[in-house]
């Protein structure tokens, strides 16, 4: 139902159908609550609400390998500064699966966090497009010019994919290592690799290169410089 549809809504709403006092939403089919019951599980069962509710409002970061490979995010598909350290949240890791269809569209998608099963590809519906594996996790800028700026990087590719899991196979170590200090996100740089591929000659994939890592807080304030020592006043000297 679009916007037109919803204004020109001639539903009734001059409260005849309901009996003064009652506090009903609606009337019982004659069949009973449970049959009403029953159809409304119905309905619900067939809504599609995954791609929706897993959507997290933030631009979407991404790697196209086409060309020399590039890292982007937003509608813009700004370039991120070279060399800018971007935070992983370790708690935004989902997994699932994603369908294109015609012009690279997104038909559907299905993102759970991966502290919940992931979803099984054989009970996904049939779009008439296939599934492809889908990776994601929220990162931040911490520096340079995109400082502050929050993103999501999804990722269907294998490089993409192994990038992500790379990351949730480093904190699950550093976790169980114990030697952690608190400091279990790791700070990143947004690099690149590639291979030769005997078809499509050079594939550029992404590299999420932990150089750091702090608090899930956040990094420690910088500390304060130190005051320099105050200098000493020349004497006077005395006049006879």
């Amino acid at each position: 139902m679009n916007d037109h549809d919803r204004d020109s809504d001639h539903a009734n709403d001059n409260g005849d159908h309901e009996r003064p006092g009652s506090k009903q939403v609606a009337l019982a089919p004659a069949g009973g609550a449970l049959t009403s019951l029953a159809a409304l599980q119905k309905a619900l069962a067939s809504v599609n609400t995954a791609a929706i509710i897993g959507r997290t409002g933030l631009p979407m970061m991404l790697f196209k390998r086409e060309g020399s490979g590039t890292w982007g995010f937003g509608q813009k598909r700004t370039i991120p500064e070279s060399g800018s350290k971007w935070a992983v949240n370790p708690l935004t890791f989902k997994y699932g699966y994603i369908c294109f269809g015609d012009n690279n569209k997104v038909v559907d998608e299905r993102l759970v966090s991966v502290s919940q099963p992931k979803p099984v590809i054989t009970e996904l519906p049939d779009t008439g497009f296939p599934w492809q594996e889908e990776w994601s996790v929220n990162m931040k800028c911490l520096d340079g010019a995109d400082a502050g700026v929050e993103v999501v990087y999804k990722a269907n590719t294998d490089g993409g994919v192994k990038a992500i899991a790379v990351m949730v196979d480093l904190i699950r170590d550093r976790i169980n290592g114990g030697q952690h200090d608190g400091k279990i996100v790791p700070i990143v740089l947004l690099e690149k690799d590639s291979y030769q591929h005997s078809q499509h000659g050079k594939v550029w994939f992404p590299v999420l290169n932990t150089v750091d890592w702090m608090p899930l807080g956040g990094p420690a304030p910088a500390p304060a410089p130190a005051s320099p020592p105050p200098t000493e006043q020349p004497r006077r000297r005395r006049v006879a």
